[in-house]
């Protein structure tokens, strides 16, 4: 009996071995841009430099503000690192600086001007002349009679040149005026122009009048027309013909303001590109000016807007939005020679005027940066020019007859979805964190999509998002992974020989059902046995690889998307080792709530491994029964379990595989004459250094201990398949 001193003992070191193996398996993870692949989460890289760096050789990224912003030390700090552009969003305005005529309120715009000049931070003036936020004393009479044409230029003169000749030393572009294009559709006979008070009483010459009177106050301010549903055919037609008409009759107009008011579905990336190259041909100057992407499927200047109150937005949404501002920016980064600056309209969802339930904005009501974010920032410029080669062919794990998915030559995929009826398609198969491909509707109603670049070579879980509900793809083969089936992709490796079928002599997997006594019940197992084991002499016993799966995976999962089976098939035909059984279980692992890891012990898995699946296999199977003939390896939480029960049971197992599972270090091994070798891998996008690092440490320390790292790879079945077959020749020597 052990006494209770012997048990807290234990209690100890069984908590610093979980504390050690979770800060390694934490470090490979930050090592990887797809560390968390297996676990189905995001990992925000710690931010060092704003938007304004990355953009700094093609525009201006800007922000509009209110007094909140420029008052609070956090949102302050958020501002500076991220942005080179303000607009302030209120406070400039007709009515909010002249609220009476001859009254004129400097406060709120004075703050934010004076926080641009303190902090050398360009301003852009928004709006001089627009139909709404504007005191009705510009327009009309106290008697509600709309003022002569004289009159109302008078005033818009001197209200315009007041708050230009104000701010001229920090404003480098206005907005002139603002929104005086009709919505579509126009019909037949109807003006194209908005028909505001302002219209009523001069006609389009207020428009021009306008402009006159900016310059006049400050000519070398950049002077910008500026409206919303600026892609849309119809009105960018009526925009472009309208600024086309200023230009011929000489109006100072330098630019057009495209404010950007889309969501998540529309428009498309194919719109606004032909708009900006529209624009592009009459001025030299355009602004992105009021930019923010709502998840509802409202657009522009509408004011009846859904603000989603209570309704939290789907993770789905979230990937349509991310790919929304992902195809903008590109196309925005492509139309650099024309355009000058970006701005998002508020600094956060807590401040948009869409509400934050719409999570219109790249950062959250908290100032967090959002998956969006991570996008537009962090983008890889070769991919915007990048050529995707048509030599796309049907992917090799496709059910019979089925063309799609396919991939090509350089690792990219390509989907097409029968949804007739959907709004939204997504493929959960993305790259960066980006949360997948967004497929689109082609010409035949269909929905078609290519990854955004090359995925990892080697083999990937994925699954469509239709609406909102989750699917597998009907045109591929079906993997156990993330608690659930999947379907599966397969992009060929370069070195794929040593996993693929070949003509060699093959083992076989067998299914075997073994009586748990501590669960109660009748547990499955798979073995691999190898070609020589029935020609075997009737006294050969052999060693046994005990292999283990990762978190949401299965005990069929190393035969089936790990192809172990293959690799070793492989190795034994190439006399690279000697033939071992392998087998795999389950490891209980997915019972775990992903956020409830710290609690798990592995112990319920120890006892049936241990104690009776490990007796199963050596009394049905020509088994070697001492620990130096055993074995035992994990990936990912696998090797979780593998660290644990390996130095729980040191008279189990005389051999240790960690695969992208954490590290040994010299501490925990308390007789290194307990195991003849350890073999720690990893992918060279997850933590390689560390990988290597504890293996020289080991080493050290009078351990024989390898470490191999996969190239190319993360947190997938390519890094493990990799891993076996470096580490299969170090077993059982």
């Amino acid at each position: 009996m052990r006494t209770l001193g012997q048990l807290n003992a234990k209690t100890n070191q069984f908590l610093i071995m979980k504390k050690h193996f979770l800060l390694g398996l934490c470090a490979l993870l930050l090592g990887s841009s797809a560390a968390f692949a297996q676990f189905g989460g995001f990992r925000q890289q710690p931010i060092t430099n704003g938007m304004k760096d990355t953009y700094k050789d093609y525009f201006m990224i800007g922000v509009a503000v209110n007094n909140r912003n420029v008052t609070d030390p956090d949102q302050m700090a958020l501002i500076k690192r991220e942005f080179n552009s303000i607009t302030a969003e209120n406070a400039m305005k007709p009515q909010p600086t002249e609220p009476e005529k001859g009254v004129f309120n400097w406060e709120e715009a004075d703050r934010i001007a004076n926080f641009c000049r303190e902090n050398g931070i360009k301003l852009r003036g928004h709006t001089l002349m627009w139909h709404s936020q504007v005191g009705r004393w510009m327009y009309m009479d106290d008697k509600g009679n709309l003022l002569p044409k004289e009159e109302f230029y008078a005033n818009m003169k001197h209200h315009i040149q007041a708050v230009v000749n104000r701010y001229k030393d920090v404003v480098y572009a206005w907005d002139v005026v603002n929104e005086a294009v009709q919505d579509s559709p126009v019909r037949n006979g109807q003006s194209p122009m908005r028909q505001s008070p302002m219209f009523q009483i001069a006609g389009e010459e207020f428009i021009y009048k306008a402009f006159e009177y900016a310059h006049e106050a400050d000519p070398n301010a950049l002077l910008f027309y500026n409206d919303y549903n600026d892609s849309e055919p119809g009105k960018s037609q009526r925009i472009f013909e309208l600024v086309q008409r200023m230009k011929a009759a000489g109006v100072p107009i330098d630019g057009i303001g495209m404010q950007g008011h889309y969501n998540i579905y529309s428009p498309t990336a194919e719109e606004i590109d032909a708009a900006i190259t529209k624009y592009a041909s009459i001025v030299k100057h355009i602004h992105i000016t009021e930019l923010d992407i709502r998840v509802n499927t409202e657009q522009g200047g509408q004011l009846n807007f859904s603000r989603g109150q209570g309704v939290p937005v789907a993770s789905w949404q979230n990937t349509l939005q991310t790919d929304q501002y992902a195809n903008l920016f590109k196309v925005l980064r492509k139309h650099k020679d024309v355009i000058d600056c970006v701005t998002f309209w508020n600094l956060s969802d807590r401040d948009s005027w869409l509400g934050a339930a719409n999570s219109p904005l790249l950062f959250d009501s908290n100032y967090r940066p959002k998956q969006a974010y991570n996008v537009v920032k962090n983008f890889d410029p070769a991919q915007d020019n990048a050529v995707v080669r048509e030599d796309f062919r049907p992917s090799e794990l496709n059910q019979p007859g089925q063309q799609y998915p396919m991939v090509n030559s350089q690792g990219y995929a390509r989907f097409r979805v029968d949804a007739p009826k959907a709004q939204s398609v997504i493929v959960s198969l993305g790259l960066g964190g980006s949360g997948g491909t967004v497929l689109h509707k082609d010409a035949d109603g269909y929905w078609v999509g290519t990854t955004s670049g090359p995925m990892d070579e080697g083999f990937h879980y994925y699954h469509l998002t239709i609406d909102g509900g989750v699917v597998n793809d009907p045109g591929t083969h079906n993997y156990f992974g993330s608690c659930r089936w999947e379907s599966g992709i397969e992009i060929p490796a370069h070195d794929r020989a040593f996993y693929e079928e070949r003509d060699v002599p093959h083992g076989t997997v067998q299914e075997v059902r073994f009586w748990s006594k501590s669960q109660n019940k009748l547990l499955r197992a798979f073995v691999y046995v190898p070609p020589t084991y029935d020609n075997a002499k009737k006294k050969q016993k052999f060693p046994v690889l005990y292999l283990q799966h990762g978190w949401g995976e299965n005990e069929y999962a190393w035969f089936n998307q790990g192809r172990a089976n293959l690799i070793m098939d492989n190795l034994i035909a190439e006399g690279k080792i000697e033939p071992f059984l392998v087998v795999t279980t389950y490891g209980m692992i997915n019972d775990v709530p992903m956020g409830h890891m710290n609690d798990y012990t592995a112990e319920d898995f120890e006892t049936v491994l241990c104690d009776e699946l490990v007796p199963y296999i050596e009394s049905h199977y020509k088994a070697r029964t001492d620990k130096f003939g055993r074995a035992m390896a994990g990936l990912s939480m696998g090797g979780y379990e593998t660290t644990i029960i390996t130095l729980r049971r040191p008279e189990m197992f005389g051999y240790y595989g960690l695969l992208s599972g954490g590290s040994y270090s010299p501490k925990d091994i308390k007789d290194p004459n307990q195991v003849k070798g350890i073999f720690i891998g990893c992918g060279s996008k997850e933590n390689g250094d560390a990988v290597t690092k504890s293996a020289a440490d080991l080493r050290a320390a009078g351990i024989n201990a390898q470490s191999y790292v996969s190239e190319g790879t993360a947190h997938e079945f390519l890094t493990w398949r990799r891993i076996l077959r470096e580490m299969a020749p170090t077993l059982f020597k």
